[in-house]
């Protein structure tokens, strides 16, 4: 037996490790989240942490750390704002050639107006760029042991290592409550090292726009604080101009000074830095100090702090609760061995449930200022892939598409601010552009709304549906929340403008019926057409028609604007009917001689199933078959290409078939999004393996949680598309159309139980779980069910016999 007095020392020991690490073991993965045990090799592995404001990317490096910070308004001024091209005086020679048949000639008549009006080519919208990185280098030693690893409750993202002076653990989070990057280091052993900001690195081939959009890089340190201040040389009204950093340094224990730029620091026990990052539309009258202030009221408590922000940002991520039977399942795979096991094995129910905790927490920490852009508010290039703006023909669409489901309705409002400010821009798109009233959402947008971006292929000046899409958000806001204070003041206005532009747009045929002309689905052309300017495409024709219903419904709700309801009734009656072609699939274009191509990698024309099933395909068998025809088709596309390019067409379609109530496809489509577009950082990639993209982060909760709710007021279908491996699970918190959640459902082979609660008290239809009938619960005639205002109802289906 040992004696008393080298127990004591152990315990002591071990005691003060404890204290030092907040936990017995500090490699111990997070209940809700992953570890990885590598290092990222590249930015795009790193892992994430944001408040909806700023982003932090930490790359895991235990002595050479690199820290990557990013702000959500940081869109580099390369390319002045111009006004919208004067396209509407040529809109008449534009529609002539396209009923001609003369798409590219059509197409080119914008370009040559740009030209005139001096635009100069191509203009891309403003990039989003990296703030600036904070870098941490540590004394040497080898490393003996290692994890980083992100807790999805806490948003901390950490990374822990044993090495021969003691086992350490730095954290990162990014605080909603304080606002505020929170970084803290500490271990059994001192601490020596350096502290200090840095521009991100320039590739060559970046250097002449860095050069001719960036001013000045000033980075200093002073005492306790480190600052990082860059302006930029393009300036216009409204502009950016540049943006400041700073942080404070606290160090407990030991010793800091300053040296040149950076803080180094001697032996010391713990090592807190606090860090905030402001866009500046002055930079003339610096942010310092007033940044020095609110960061001087942070307390230097890492517990304390972190407590707070899990409140706010855990309560969010713990709305929904998802369990397909692989909690405790096995020992937590790191990410890197998650991914190699998807690409080359079973992809297992642990394996989905970690991947839709991922990307829940992904949006959920790139929401806030703005929706999430392209890569989310995250970023490691001066030169990220199509600026990683806000591309609004299927991209943010896609990322925002859970927010209502996962009941954070909330963090939609981003969505909706950032169009309504833009308001001004998207009038003068409409009249510009089109000669009409109302507003057009352009394709690509960043820090304007002007519609800039076009050229002779990418014709996407004459893509009209970015409004009615836009509508889509705010009128399903009023069906998930009946928020009708948000109905009449937000919604309804902006469906209203939008529904405007249609009014004025469309023209009539021979036959009374409205012709879309110019028109545009994105991204395709007509397998016999090499233009993608195209006439009568089917998505357009959906997009006004469910923009004019719901303007409808809307106004009767409101019980307003009743001679306009006249009106836009009148306008439905003149839309053009959806076609099938010679084989049986829905036409993506109403137009005589334009040939559907299904090698592409869109489903535009499905547009009308991407949320609900649209009333003229639920009373319509053949438009039912001719749909499915279109996802056969895509189906052989994608399989040929093992899932293939721009997974946001995969979410669409899955979409599509879980509305559809195709299970057996809907599970192949999740098989493909689990196995090939998953960063080592449990981000997601816009093609398999490649392209930093957060479209899969919003897609792919979304895509489950359809699966397995699908919902319109009055109207709820359980399980409708579950794949057949889920065999049990539960999902908890889900918000449905009509203000009805999901508190519970469970569900194994012979019995589903489901606990409903409404806002308001309404009677609904509920379909049974296939090959299941309602036992408990409600009126098994018709399975309708009562659901009195806040009030649990627990339902109980059974396997027929």
């Amino acid at each position: 037996m040992l004696p008393r007095s080298v127990l004591l020392l152990l315990f002591a020991l071990v005691f003060r490790t404890t204290l030092v690490l907040g936990q017995a073991d500090p490699f111990q993965v997070p209940k809700k989240g992953f570890a990885s045990w590598l290092p990222a090799p590249a930015w795009e592995h790193a892992l994430l942490s944001g408040n909806g404001a700023m982003g932090a990317m930490v790359m895991g490096n235990p002595h050479d750390e690199t820290i990557i910070l990013n702000q959500a308004q940081l869109y580099l001024p390369a390319t002045e704002p111009k006004p919208p091209i004067d396209q509407a005086s040529r809109l008449a020679e534009i529609r002539a050639l396209i009923l001609q048949g003369k798409y590219e000639e059509a197409a080119k008549i914008p370009v040559e107006q740009s030209l005139k009006e001096g635009y100069g080519g191509h203009l891309w919208s403003n990039p989003y760029v990296p703030a600036f990185d904070v870098r941490m280098r540590l004394e040497s030693s080898n490393v003996q042991k290692y994890a980083r690893m992100v807790d999805f409750e806490t948003g901390e993202a950490k990374v822990v290592w044993t090495d021969q002076h003691g086992t350490y653990t730095r954290s990162v989070f990014v605080s909603r409550p304080d606002s505020a990057v929170v970084i803290s280091l500490k271990g059994t052993g001192k601490i020596n090292g350096r502290i200090s900001f840095a521009r991100r690195p320039v590739e060559w081939q970046q250097w002449e726009q860095i050069n001719k959009t960036i001013e000045n890089v000033d980075i200093a340190a002073q005492g306790q604080w480190l600052t990082y201040r860059s302006g930029y040389k393009k300036r216009w009204p409204g502009s950016l101009q540049g943006y400041e950093g700073v942080g404070r340094v606290e160090v407990k224990g030991g010793s800091a000074r300053t040296q040149g730029s950076e803080v180094v620091v001697q032996k010391a026990d713990e090592v807190l830095v606090f860090i905030k990052i402001n866009a500046s539309y002055d930079y003339a009258t610096s942010q310092v100090e007033q940044l020095k202030q609110h960061l001087s009221g942070l307390p230097a408590e890492y517990a304390a702090l972190v407590a707070r922000h899990r409140r706010v940002h855990g309560e969010l991520f713990n709305r929904v609760q998802l369990d397909l039977g692989g909690s405790g399942a096995q020992e937590p795979l790191f990410s890197e061995t998650m991914n190699q096991v998807a690409q080359h094995d079973k992809v297992s129910p642990a394996i989905i449930q970690t991947q839709f905790d991922a990307a829940r927490y992904h949006i959920i920490s790139a929401t806030g200022i703005n929706p999430p852009n392209l890569q989310g508010i995250w970023g490691g290039t001066w030169t990220p892939p199509w600026s990683a703006d806000f591309t609004h023909d299927g991209n943010v669409e896609v990322a925002i598409s859970a927010l209502l489901t996962s009941r954070t309705p909330e963090l939609l409002v981003a969505y909706f601010d950032y169009h309504d400010k833009r308001l001004p821009f998207y009038r003068d798109n409409a009249r510009k552009m089109f000669g009409t009233r109302g507003i057009h959402v352009p394709s690509h947008t960043s820090s304007h709304g002007w519609d800039n971006h076009f050229d002779p292929v990418w014709c996407l000046s004459l893509w009209t549906g970015g409004a009615g899409w836009t509508a889509s958000f705010y009128h399903d806001y009023w069906l998930h929340t009946r928020d009708r204070k948000f109905l009449r003041e937000r919604a309804y206005p902006f469906m209203k403008e939008a529904a405007q532009f249609y009014e004025d747009f469309l023209t009539q045929g021979p036959d009374g019926k409205y012709v879309f002309n110019p028109s545009y689905s994105p991204e395709n052309n007509p397998a016999n057409s090499n233009s993608q300017a195209s006439i009568n495409a089917t998505m357009d024709v959906m997009l006004a028609k469910q923009l004019l219903r719901n303007c409808v419904a809307a106004a009767q709700e409101l019980n307003t604007d009743k001679a306009q309801v006249r009106k836009w009734r009148q306008m439905l009656s003149r839309m053009p009917a959806y076609e099938l072609d010679e084989a049986g699939a829905l036409k993506e274009w109403l137009w005589p001689g334009l040939q559907n191509n299904h090698q592409h990698r869109h489903v535009s024309h499905l547009y009308s199933l991407y949320d609900q099933v649209d009333p003229d395909f639920k009373n319509n068998p053949q438009l039912l078959a001719g749909a499915r025809k279109v996802i056969e088709e895509k189906m052989k596309f994608r399989y040929r290409e093992n899932g293939g390019e721009m997974v946001f067409g995969l979410a669409q379609m899955a979409f599509v078939t879980a509305n559809l109530e195709d299970a057996a496809t809907t599970a192949q489509l999740i098989d493909w999004l689990a196995r090939y577009y998953w960063t080592n950082g449990l981000a997601t990639y816009h093609n398999p393996g490649n392209l930093f993209n957060l479209d899969l982060s919003g897609g792919y909760p979304s895509v489950i949680m359809r699966a397995l709710v699908y919902s319109e007021p009055g109207l709820v279908k359980l399980l409708p598309a579950k794949p057949q491996a889920w065999e049990t699970g539960s999902i908890s918190g889900l918000l449905l159309r009509g203000g009805v959640t999901v508190e519970n459902m469970a569900w194994s082979k012979d019995e589903v139980t489901a606990v409903l609660k409404a806002s308001q008290k309404q009677e609904i239809m509920v379909q049974a779980p296939k090959g299941m009938s309602l036992v408990s619960g409600g009126k098994t005639a018709g399975q309708k069910v009562n659901l009195p205002a806040g009030k649990e109802v627990r339902l109980v289906f059974r396997a027929n016999l």
